[in-house]
């Protein structure tokens, strides 16, 4: 295999992890890690190469869960010959099959695939009650299950009281400006999903919606602009049982992360979400090939930290410099990580419990 630049500071990033470590592949179970990875592709046709590589790793179940991004969604045909690709691919667990769909211009299946279109999150609470947005968003559920999919990275559940934001309010992404009107929508959201059995996604934790910089692009520090109301929809949905995964961004706070993003933060993870929301279920990293990671960290050391941080799906879409043996080294970085005890004890094995647990429920 050619040594690419992915390749080198995958590498980097397992020595950084774990120095002093030469044995540690009995640490981990395959199968366990393989629940916690969801992974992206190239190719949007079943028979693509890249495709068909991964459904492989998901045969062998070292990955257990794939995502989809706009340029594997080029038509409807080859969307839904792929989602049949994954989910026959799995033996023992449902393959997790993801993908961004919040109306508005974040819509992968959209009009051009023969899709209905869906108004972006500003729209419909301006325009409808919660249960007129339950309905809506049922009905966009039913279309995706009919694709598909099992899993919606979304709704966005940020605040967008910052009209400079370059991510959030530019494309209308969010529901309001106050974390109540935000969680009565994101509410009605994650219910409609659910009479469709979907599963979501609230992203992006502990909040974008404050910030002037684009996550996707560079390091984003929130500790100038951040306000607490933005883990309102986290603790009210928490509270009322609506949520099913908590999708944390690359976003660092010198008080709430400990100036890590929380994506690769224990303070963020097991301090805030798990300890002071109380949220027990399955949480998720953004992806570690945003530039706001790539261009900090070797992907093979953000792992490490997202693993050990308390996520239990780590999201790698594979795509800056894809790499076919990503899953292998993904666990040997995290068995040598787990023996020299950079990740704790238990932490594969109840991550890998939390992901179960969640796809019984589909």
């Amino acid at each position: 295999m050619p040594v690419t630049r992915r390749r080198l500071l995958s590498l980097a990033g397992a020595a950084l992890a774990a120095p002093y470590v030469t044995q540690a592949k009995a640490a981990v179970s395959p199968a366990h890690l393989g629940e916690m990875l969801m992974l992206g592709f190239s190719g949007a046709s079943a028979d693509a190469e890249g495709a068909q590589a991964l459904a492989a790793h998901v045969g062998k179940g070292a990955v257990g869960g794939v995502c989809f991004l706009g340029n594997n969604a080029r038509s409807k045909s080859g969307v839904e010959s792929l989602t049949r690709l994954f989910a026959g691919a799995a033996k023992n667990a449902p393959t997790l099959i993801a993908i961004d769909q919040e109306g508005g211009a974040v819509q992968r299946l959209g009009t051009k695939l023969g899709y209905p279109a869906v108004p972006r999150a500003q729209a419909v609470a301006e325009h409808n009650s919660p249960a007129q947005a339950q309905a809506l968003y049922a009905t966009m559920a039913r279309e995706l299950r009919q694709a598909g999919f099992n899993l919606n990275l979304a709704p966005v559940v940020d605040l967008g009281f910052e009209p400079r934001n370059p991510i959030v309010a530019k494309y209308g992404r969010a529901f309001g400006k106050d974390g109540a009107s935000v969680a009565n929508y994101g509410g009605a959201f994650v219910a409609g999903h659910r009479q469709e059995r979907v599963l979501t996604a609230l992203k992006h934790f502990p909040g974008h919606g404050s910030t002037l910089v684009d996550s996707h692009e560079n390091p984003v520090n929130l500790t100038p602009t951040w306000r607490e109301d933005e883990l309102t929809p986290y603790r009210e949905l928490s509270k009322s049982g609506l949520v099913d995964v908590v999708m944390s961004g690359h976003l660092s706070h010198v008080r709430l992360t400990g100036g890590q993003p929380a994506s690769l933060s224990r303070d963020a993870i097991e301090g805030v979400l798990r300890g002071q929301i109380g949220y027990g279920g399955v949480a998720m990293t953004d992806d570690l090939d945003m530039a706001a990671i790539r261009s900090r960290y070797p992907l093979m050391q953000a792992l490490v930290l997202a693993i050990a941080a308390g996520n239990d799906i780590v999201l790698l879409s594979n795509s800056a410099e894809p790499d076919p043996e990503l899953p292998a080294a993904a666990y040997a970085s995290v068995s040598e990580a787990v023996v020299a005890g950079a990740i704790p004890a238990g932490r594969i094995e109840q991550a890998a419990a939390r992901v179960a647990a969640l796809k019984a429920r589909i």
